[in-house]
C-alpha cells in the first residue's frame, strides 16, 4: 500500500486522557500520515509557554506549507484517526510526571493508533486543536469539563484532505468525562463519514466506554459504526500491541506485509503456568531475553519478594550486555543482575541501574500476584 507523504503536526504535543486519568501513547517507527488541510497556528495554552508556542507556531506554518504541496496516496482506503492529549498539550517545564503521566510519552491512544496503522498499513491522522490544553492534569480536566458543559466544538488545526478516498476509518480516543473529548465531535462534524465503516478503539479509566459510543453515533449519523470495539484500561495500554493487532486481524484488515512480523512476535512469547493459570510475557530483543529463552522449558520455584514482585532463579545467568534498564511499570519481566533472579512485577517499582527489562506481560497480568510454589515456563503456543 503506497504511503502518502508524512506530515506530523508541528505541535509535538503529548498524550490522551481517560475518564478519570488515562495514561496515553507515543508512537515510533515508520508511519503513513494523511495529508491535511486548513492548518492553523496553535494558540498558547498559558503565558508561561508563550515563548515555546512561538517556536512551535513557526514550525506549524512550515509543516502546513509542506502539507499543501504533498500529494496524498490514492491507493490507501483506510484512515486511522485519533485524538490524544499528548498531541494537544504544551508540555510545561515543571510538569509532574507522577501527577500527569498521560502527558509524558509514550501515551495510550497515540500508541494504540500506531499499532493499528502498523497492522493495517492505513494513513495516520492526529486530531489536534488550535488552542492546546494545559499539561497539568487538573487544569486540563477543568477545561474539558467546561467544554462538555457548554457543548463546545474546539477549533481544529487541520482536517483530512480527500476524505472521499477512505471507506474504512479506525477512530481512537480517550474517555474524557464519561464521554469523548469535544474536539473529537468537531472532527466528526467537519469530516463526512457517511457510508464508511468505522471501528472504534478507546483507552479509559474506571469509566469504561461510558457514553462515548452514543455521542460518536450521534455526531456521525451516516457512518456504519461497528459494535466490535477495542477498549483497554489505561494501565494495560502499553502492553496491548498484540491484543489490538489481533482485533484488527479479526476484523479482516491486517496488512499482509505485517503477517510475518506478527508471527515472529508470537515466537518470542513465553508462558508461565501455575495450576490452571497462565501468564504470557512478550520478550524484547535483548541478549538477556535470548539467554532466558534458550533455557526453556523450566520448572522453578517462585518466591515472594517485597509487596510487588515474584522472583525465580534461572539455572544460568543472563547476559545483560545490551539489555535496557527496567522502568517501573507493573507487568514488567526483569532480571536483577547482582542476585541473578528473574523478577515478575505486579505493581509499580523503583528503577535500578542493575535491573534489566526482559519483556512485558501481554495477558494474565492480574494473576501474577497470586503466583506461588512450583511454576513451569515454556515457549507460548
Amino acid at each position: 500500500m503506497r504511503r502518502i507523504g508524512s506530515l506530523y503536526m508541528a505541535l509535538t504535543l503529548i498524550l490522551s486522557l481517560a475518564a478519570c486519568g488515562s495514561t496515553e501513547e507515543g508512537t515510533s517507527g515508520s508511519e503513513s500520515s494523511v495529508s491535511v488541510s486548513g492548518q492553523e497556528t496553535p494558540a498558547s495554552g498559558s503565558t508561561e509557554d508563550a515563548e515555546s508556542d512561538t517556536d512551535t507556531a513557526e514550525t506549524a506554518e512550515e509543516t502546513a506549507a509542506a502539507g499543501d504541496t504533498e500529494e496524498s496516496s490514492q491507493d490507501s482506503r483506510i484512515l486511522v484517526a485519533y485524538y490524544s492529549w499528548a498531541d494537544n498539550a504544551i508540555l510545561a517545564e515543571d510538569v509532574d510526571a507522577v501527577a500527569s503521566p498521560s502527558v509524558i510519552p509514550p501515551g495510550n491512544v497515540q500508541q494504540l493508533a500506531g499499532w493499528v496503522q502498523e497492522a493495517t498499513g492505513g494513513d495516520l491522522f492526529s486530531i489536534q486543536v488550535t488552542d492546546p490544553y494545559p499539561s497539568d492534569w487538573d487544569a486540563c480536566l477543568e477545561r474539558a469539563n467546561q467544554e462538555r458543559g457548554n457543548d463546545a466544538r474546539p477549533e481544529l488545526a487541520a482536517n483530512v484532505e480527500n476524505m472521499d478516498q477512505y471507506d474504512v476509518v479506525f477512530l481512537g480516543y480517550p474517555n474524557w468525562w464519561y464521554g469523548v473529548p469535544m474536539a473529537l465531535l468537531s472532527f466528526l462534524e467537519q469530516n463526512d463519514l457517511s457510508g464508511k465503516e468505522v471501528y472504534l478503539f478507546c483507552s479509559h479509566g474506571t469509566g469504561g466506554l461510558a457514553n462515548s459510543v452514543s455521542l460518536i453515533t450521534e455526531a456521525a449519523p451516516g457512518a456504519v459504526i461497528s459494535d466490535n470495539i477495542f477498549d483497554c484500561y489505561e494501565e494495560d495500554a502499553s502492553s496491548s500491541q498484540e491484543n489490538i493487532q489481533n482485533w484488527v486481524a479479526e476484523l479482516g484488515y491486517t496488512d499482509m506485509d505485517d503477517t510475518e512480523t506478527e508471527a515472529d512476535d508470537m515466537a518470542r512469547q513465553i508462558a508461565v503456568q501455575f495450576g490452571d493459570n497462565t501468564v504470557i510475557y512478550e520478550l524484547n530483543d535483548s541478549t538477556a531475553a535470548d539467554s532466558l529463552y534458550t533455557q526453556l522449558p523450566l520448572t522453578v520455584e517462585v518466591e515472594d519478594y517485597s509487596t510487588n514482585e515474584k522472583i525465580f532463579y534461572p539455572p544460568q545467568e543472563l547476559d545483560t550486555g545490551d539489555a535496557p534498564t527496567a522502568q517501573s511499570e507493573a507487568g514488567t519481566l526483569a532480571y536483577y543482575a547482582p542476585w541473578g533472579d528473574v523478577v515478575m512485577f505486579y505493581d509499580a517499582y523503583s528503577p535500578n541501574a542493575s535491573l534489566y527489562e526482559l519483556g512485558q506481560v501481554v495477558s494474565g497480568g492480574e494473576l501474577v500476584g497470586q503466583m506461588t510454589g512450583t511454576v513451569t515456563i515454556d515457549i507460548a503456543e
